[in-house]
């Protein structure tokens, strides 16, 4: 049996996890089938246990914001949807889940693959897929350019 690995802020991961099935699972019902990608990701392919994961970032499909808000709305769980930035973000104490939308924010071929996430299989974009989305981060980004070359070059190193 194969020893699980975990980030550096290894309880906030497991909540984060957690927190996260119970969202899929209510998006599911509804034919919403988000695709995991960012910091949790970038852990899943270094494996890399000095590594923070924050939040959980997700793609949804533009069209879907409505009825995940509605979900989220009939299920009380706080939300904030700002339409401006594509993005919606869910809160449960301190941990937040994001969605944005892979309409305007993913340009490119869209590559995915099947991982478990807290017991259930969620897609996620596939290597190839992350390294371009934190190399088109780091080039562009103002605010996080440095954090997203360092998150890309990880990634670079893998095959």
């Amino acid at each position: 049996m194969k020893k699980e690995i975990y980030p550096f802020n290894k309880q906030m991961f497991i909540k984060l996890k957690k927190f996260a099935k119970i969202i899929i699972l209510k998006c599911r019902e509804e034919k919403i089938n988000p695709i995991i990608y960012g910091s949790f990701m970038l852990f899943y392919y270094t494996q890399n246990e000095k590594l923070k994961v924050n939040d959980l970032d997700f793609y949804v499909r533009e069209k879907d914001f409505t009825n995940l808000t509605n979900i989220l709305e009939k299920s009380q769980i706080r939300f904030k949807y700002s339409p401006e930035l594509h993005t919606l973000q869910v809160f449960k104490g301190n941990l937040k889940l994001e969605f944005d939308s892979i309409d305007f924010w993913y340009k490119g071929r869209k590559e995915l693959i099947n991982i478990h996430v807290d017991g259930i299989i969620v897609k996620a974009l596939n290597l190839k897929s992350l390294k371009s989305i934190y190399k088109r981060a780091y080039e562009r980004s103002k605010d996080n350019s440095k954090g997203n070359r360092i998150k890309y070059e990880l990634l670079a190193r893998l095959r």
